[in-house]
């Protein structure tokens, strides 16, 4: 269900390119200095229309999604999750890709960074590590960062991951409430100089670049080591109109799909035009993908092809809906505005089926099933009669 250090390591040999980085496509945190006290803040929110899943962007790199972001050795970083976006995407960091997920090191007190000679987990638990905080309060017990609390027993790894990761699965409005969520960050092995990388502890495939950089900006290295082995989604220009994910080539007329699904639209130049436009399309995608073979002889494997598709359309429904603009919600808290009510279910939609549809995938990879086993049904096209023919001629003449 996860790709193994081996695997991404063979992965990282195999490619013969290492890109390089610079300064312009890096951005830098807003930090103050009292003293020789130097702390700084990146502003985390999540744009759930950029992909599949949604990207991180931090309010400091402007729209870019998962922008590579530069900072000091020795400097404290706050790592600010309030944006509501945030909800089920609890930030993680690690010296691969992905983290957990991919099977490789994460930042965590007893991990050596890779290739370095520091004793930090001789006897002990000092590495570098996030330390997990909610509503100014650290969640922690262990501290290489005085900034945020005395340094703890050097027994203890605990780090505050474990406590704050299982809040983001929450329902969205008691998320929202509880308290500013937030990670302090401060790295102090001098003899590592490769990249980190930020990531979703809940959804794969987010990861950003974080790079190591001097108090002037410069880059401690300008190689983009490791490497990232994918590609981030680039949603077509008609789901970028949507909000969407995936629907470009399922725009009605479609040879496996009926000539609607949605009734009496209004015209598709108004709000509600749209999203029906938008329901047609996703609904053919739907109906498309959950037309599959029982090739595998397994309950499991049939479910799960239906499944996903099935969740995939719940999700655009719900991102088209939010694009629409008609969702509008002053106070995410107040329980009895509707539209209110109706931006939590879709925050909870979202996310979570997008979590489902990840675990459901790994399920098929585990058993060793197909992704997809999909079949082609053609659906018989409404023919148009004599007259709308030669009327619609003339209209081209």
């Amino acid at each position: 269900m996860k790709l193994s250090l081996s695997t991404y390591l063979l992965a990282l040999t195999a490619s013969a390119i290492v890109n390089t980085a610079t300064a312009a496509e890096t951005c830098l945190a807003d930090c103050v200095q009292i003293d020789d006290v130097k702390t700084c803040t990146f502003d985390v929110k999540v744009n759930l229309n950029a992909g599949e899943l949604g990207y991180f962007q931090i309010e400091q790199c402007g729209d870019e999604v998962n922008p590579t972001i530069g900072i000091e050795k020795g400097v404290t970083y706050n790592f600010v999750q309030g944006d509501e976006t945030n909800y089920f995407h609890p930030l993680g960091f690690a010296y691969y890709p992905d983290g957990a997920h991919a099977g490789v090191d994460e930042l965590e007190p007893g991990i050596v960074p890779p290739g370095s000679e520091s004793d930090c987990a001789d006897g002990q638990f000092l590495c570098p590590a996030p330390m997990y905080m909610k509503g100014g309060e650290y969640l922690g017990a262990y501290s290489n960062n005085e900034v945020i609390t005395p340094a703890g027993t050097m027994s203890d790894e605990n780090f505050g991951l474990d406590d704050y990761e299982p809040e983001f699965f929450l329902d969205p409005l008691t998320w929202n409430t509880a308290g500013e969520y937030s990670i302090a960050l401060k790295f102090d092995v001098d003899d590592f100089t490769d990249d980190i990388f930020y990531f979703c502890h809940i959804h794969q495939f987010m990861t950003g670049r974080i790079k190591f950089v001097d108090s002037d900006g410069d880059f401690l290295s300008p190689d983009k080591f490791p490497v990232i082995e994918y590609t981030y989604d680039m949603p077509s220009e008609y789901d970028q109109e949507c909000g969407t994910f995936g629907l470009g080539e399922f725009q009605l007329p479609h040879p496996e799909c009926p000539e609607k699904f949605v009734c009496n639209k209004p015209g598709i130049e108004t709000p509600v035009g749209k999203f029906a436009d938008c329901l047609d399309s996703m609904n053919c995608a739907m109906a498309v993908g959950m037309t599959t073979n029982v090739n595998q002889n397994s309950a499991i494997a049939l479910f799960i092809h239906q499944m996903i598709p099935h969740h995939q359309n719940a999700v655009n429904m719900c991102k088209a809906l939010m694009k629409s603009g008609e969702v509008q919600c002053a106070d995410i808290e107040d329980e009895e505005d509707p539209h209110c009510v109706m931006k939590l279910l879709c925050y909870a939609i979202i996310n979570g089926q997008n979590f489902q549809i990840q675990t459901m995938r790994g399920v098929l990879e585990s058993l060793e099933y197909p992704a997809e086993d999909d079949c082609k049904v053609l659906i018989p096209q409404k023919k148009k009669s004599k007259a709308a023919n030669k009327k619609h001629s003339k209209r081209r003449v």
